[in-house]
């Protein structure tokens, strides 16, 4: 059966590069294959003030009797006008450049009617198979089930290398994963996590972004008004510390190059909890255009370190262990770049954290795989 109408179900649609940028890649490449696709934006929600309160009071109950420190017992919940504002100039890329629908509707399971527009699912990219990071269950599409839709995940992510759920939540996913008719993932420790636990046979497939090139992307940034670069090392840092600053720091100076960087100059609920301009995501196009104008990047991004490659420019990635490393080393591995991977233990090395990539190389790997990848796709859509 030829797909024709198409939902893709991925992480919402918020104010990370990455995630918005595999989403928008992933709807381009379906596109180009001349199919009608839409992916769910999974718009944030905002709970009363009554809600907030109740979960507060559970957080310092678990944080404080029950002693789970992991717990923060006085999170930061943002209004919807701090949101609408930090999320300007993403929300402005998502509602110019992908196709969306609002599948959930804020509700667990989506009605029947939003269901019934799409024969197929695509579930993938990013980490939708992660289990802090959302309902994983609707990512294994329980809401299908006896339905007879196609169900296709593509470069889905787990996250983590290790197996993180339960003995009855297994199980379900196991019966879940048996309407798939294909099933993809983005990392090689991923392929084998779905053999042991789903019993389901996958295909390590790249990154949505990687099956576009540079000019796609650079289409993007000529149609926005932007200003020069305020630099030349393009750092693109998720969780900052001291030894990371110390590492920018003696890097420009070993390169002399100025390092700057494409974020907000204040994160709301994490440096600050007074929303104003400094809190305001900068344009997705311009984070592009600081690949693009970039003479080396420092990063510790899986999409950070996607788009070094897919802009050739010589890169570092600092492993982020937090966030999970499986991610960094197969596809590193994958093209002969494991090497500009670095851990802690590594960040004293300069000259090595400095030396030029074998891009020639990395293309002509990255080209099969890319090949590999939309045949994945594309024979799964079709048949």
């Amino acid at each position: 059966m030829r797909s024709e109408k198409i939902c893709v179900l991925t992480q919402p649609l918020w104010n990370n590069y990455g995630a918005l940028l595999q989403a928008w890649a992933l709807q381009q490449v379906v596109l180009r294959a001349g199919y009608e696709v839409v992916t769910d934006r999974f718009p944030r929600r905002f709970p009363s003030f009554l809600s907030n309160n109740i979960d507060r009071a559970k957080r310092i109950v678990a944080h404080y009797l029950l002693g789970r420190k992991s717990v923060n017992p006085f999170p930061f919940y943002p209004s919807e006008r701090d949101w609408k504002t930090i999320s300007e100039n993403t929300e402005t890329f998502v509602q110019n450049n992908i196709s969306t629908i609002d599948f959930f509707e804020g509700n667990v399971f989506p009605s029947e009617s939003n269901i019934a527009k799409f024969d197929t699912f695509i579930v993938g990219s990013d980490q939708v198979w992660r289990d802090s990071y959302g309902r994983v269950e609707s990512y294994f599409c329980d809401f299908a089930k006896g339905k007879n839709k196609k169900l296709i995940s593509y470069a889905a992510s787990f996250g983590l290398s290790s197996w993180q759920f339960d003995a009855k939540r297994t199980e379900n996913f196991v019966r879940l994963a048996t309407d798939f008719q294909a099933i993809s993932v983005r990392e090689d420790d991923a392929v084998a996590l779905c053999d042991k636990y789903l019993k389901k046979e996958a295909l390590n497939v790249l990154d949505p972004t990687l099956l576009l090139n540079s000019e796609d992307y650079d289409r993007l940034i000529e149609k926005a008004d932007l200003s020069e670069s305020e630099g030349d090392m393009m750092v693109y840092i998720l969780d900052k510390n001291q030894e990371k600053q110390d590492l920018i720091d003696k890097v420009s100076r070993k390169l002399n190059l100025k390092a700057f960087t494409v974020m907000p100059d204040k994160v709301l609920g994490k440096d600050t909890r007074r929303c104003d301009s400094r809190c305001v995501y900068p344009k997705v196009e311009k984070w592009l255009k600081g690949f693009k104008d970039a003479k080396f990047v420092l990063t510790d991004s899986f999409h950070g370190m996607v788009f070094s490659i897919i802009y050739r420019k010589p890169f570092a990635v600092i492993a982020n262990k937090k966030r999970g490393v499986a991610r960094f080393t197969s596809l590193l591995s994958a093209i002969g770049l494991e090497d500009r991977l670095f851990f802690e233990s590594d960040l004293e090395n300069l000259d090595l954290i400095v030396t030029k990539c074998d891009f020639e190389d990395a293309e002509r790997r990255l080209y099969e795989l890319k090949n590999l990848s939309l045949q994945f796709l594309t024979s799964n859509l079709e048949n």
